[in-house]
């Protein structure tokens, strides 16, 4: 089991880093593309339409990366308060995060509430 530096180092690389990078957009675009009805693969075409509406790669890069550092922090935040029941695991909840969308579709394109 990796230390608690351990894994926020790999937080830091793996999970909110790899945002800063400009190929990133390049494979969240070609991974969207893949499969048009995946989980958030109307992230992609929103990308394309940012893209072609002058926005620079730079800026969305920053924003990706600024979005999933709150979505580290709010997971890792809210493992703390409220947590969870005495007793429960966390261990593979990331297997059921789609299952918690509260349109049903699990991500899919159109469960964004307006």
């Amino acid at each position: 089991m990796p230390s608690r530096e351990d894994l926020l180092r790999y937080l830091w690389t793996d999970i909110i880093d790899v945002h800063g990078r400009d190929e990133g957009l390049d494979n969240l675009i070609a991974n969207c593309a893949r499969d048009p009805n995946a989980a958030f693969s109307d992230a992609g075409p929103a990308v394309e339409r940012l893209l072609a509406a002058g926005a620079s790669r730079r800026d969305l890069c920053v924003v990706l990366r600024s979005t999933a550092y709150d979505a580290v922090f709010g997971t890792l935040y809210a493992l703390d308060d409220p947590g969870v029941a005495d007793g429960e695991s966390v261990l593979m909840l990331h297997e059921e995060l789609l299952t918690a969308d509260p349109s049903g579709r699990e991500g899919r394109p159109d469960s964004q509430a307006t």
